[in-house]
């Protein structure tokens, strides 16, 4: 178990003094941790394995010292802010990159949806779970992406696990990111396929393993074009390049990058003007700047055609709610005519980020939105994301294992309803929680 996991020393420079708390936090545990000294799993037990023990001792004195943030049940008050126990605080790390959750065009379509759908489709997709909202949102995102087709699915997660599934296996190799998305990897590891990964955003590595691995006939590449802890932007132009001159196929993760990248928020190829025929898969999440839920594969006609029969998701999972699809293709819509949104969200990205990095915070390599503060130390990322509850500001503290071990840090990120007072408040509290 990592120790990481536990608070240090008290005395130290680190240790996070419960006495200087104020406010209130949320007990999602209903005191659990309050009524016992600790809580072991049982030797050869169910919840005997590395994470639990990692994990309930991290809860423990989290809970103990008034520091767990995580799980917080908000009050929505507005665009940028949220209610939490009596306090209206503003939020700086929502997903909601184009303040598009709340629209009442977007409300309306989920709205009417639920009126004329219902609130489930009874099947999975193949079956009898298909519904015309379906075939609407995945014409809008094979335009939203310049490709011939796509196939909406439930989540972002299940669309890269099933997507990998369906087409690689142990005979071949994926080519990986570091820093790819969880889903990706557990892709590979349902599908049988070995991984071998390369150097964050580093072309001249991938070069390297794909030309060490000539002899694998069949090989994917795997990247995200925005990486969501570390707010950098996928060097697609060298990438597709070299999935071209090796003839390997190419996933690109588009989580989010859609709303964030691109003048329009088309994402990464818009980013970097390339047509969406570059990209061999192009998987996403309908829960970021889409104000909604579920995730979608897009790329060529056959692609999808037989993703339609051949990926398990879409044949032994729910469909999506109408309401969801509904959501989702009015928000592309909106999103696609409203550009002085994106216009919005990269002032304010740039504002917080320069505001950071002049106070000597480490904001890594973002350049977007999405701004990470990187503390390196468990304790300290949760310590610091209570302070700045404290001051009227909510960020989500990030540790192990969604990043390396001392790699723990505060993800920020800014939407297009975000003004320069909000950004300033948010700096002023990172000035205080530094005091």
């Amino acid at each position: 178990m990592s120790a990481l996991a536990y608070p240090p020393p008290p005395g130290s420079s680190e240790h996070p003094d419960s006495r200087s708390i104020r406010g209130r936090l949320q007990d999602p545990f209903d005191g659990y941790f309050r009524r016992r000294d600790g809580w072991t799993p049982e030797p050869g037990g169910l919840l005997d394995v590395p994470a639990a023990h990692r994990w309930f001792g991290a809860m423990a004195w989290t809970s103990r010292a008034g520091l767990y943030s995580y799980q917080q049940a908000f009050t929505r008050v507005d665009a940028t802010h949220v209610g939490l126990e009596g306090r209206r605080l503003l939020m700086l790390s929502s997903y909601d990159y184009l303040a598009l959750r709340g629209h009442p065009e977007i409300d309306a379509a989920a709205i009417d949806a639920v009126r004329r759908h219902g609130t489930g489709t009874g099947g999975v997709r193949l079956l009898t779970g298909t519904c015309s909202l379906h075939r609407e949102l995945e014409a809008a995102l094979a335009g939203l992406k310049g490709v011939d087709a796509a196939l909406a699915l439930g989540s972002g997660y299940a669309a890269n696990v099933g997507v990998i599934g369906a087409l690689f296996g142990p005979r071949d190799l994926v080519l990986a990111d570091q820093s790819v998305h969880r889903s990706i990897l557990e892709g590979c590891r349902v599908a049988g396929v070995p991984v071998r990964t390369f150097h964050h955003n580093d072309v001249a590595a991938l070069r390297g393993l794909l030309e060490d691995t000539r002899a694998t006939p069949r090989r994917l590449i795997a990247v995200d074009g925005l990486y969501s802890m570390d707010g950098d932007v996928c060097p697609l132009p060298g990438i597709v390049a070299l999935k071209n001159e090796h003839g390997a196929f190419l996933l690109v993760d588009e989580a989010h990058a859609v709303g964030v990248l691109g003048a329009t928020g088309r994402g990464v190829n818009e980013h970097f003007g390339l047509p969406g025929s570059s990209v061999d898969l192009w998987t996403g999440s309908l829960s970021k700047a889409i104000p909604a839920s579920g995730g979608y594969i897009a790329g060529s006609r056959e692609l999808v055609m037989y993703l339609q029969h051949g990926t398990a998701p879409f044949m032994f999972s729910a469909a999506l709610a109408p309401a969801s699809a509904a959501a989702a293709r009015t928000a592309i819509a909106v999103m696609l005519r409203s550009p002085e949104r994106i216009a919005r969200q990269v002032r304010a990205g740039a504002r917080l980020r320069e505001g950071l990095a002049r106070r000597g915070w480490n904001t890594g390599t973002s350049s977007n939105a999405l701004v990470p503060v990187i503390v390196e130390d468990d304790a300290v990322a949760y310590a610091l994301a209570r302070r700045l509850l404290d001051e009227g500001v909510f960020a989500s503290a990030i540790v192990a294992p969604a990043v390396p071990l001392r790699g723990a840090r505060l993800r920020l990120c800014v939407g297009a309803a975000h003004s320069d007072d909000d950004i300033d408040e948010a700096l002023h509290a990172f000035d205080a929680a530094r005091r």
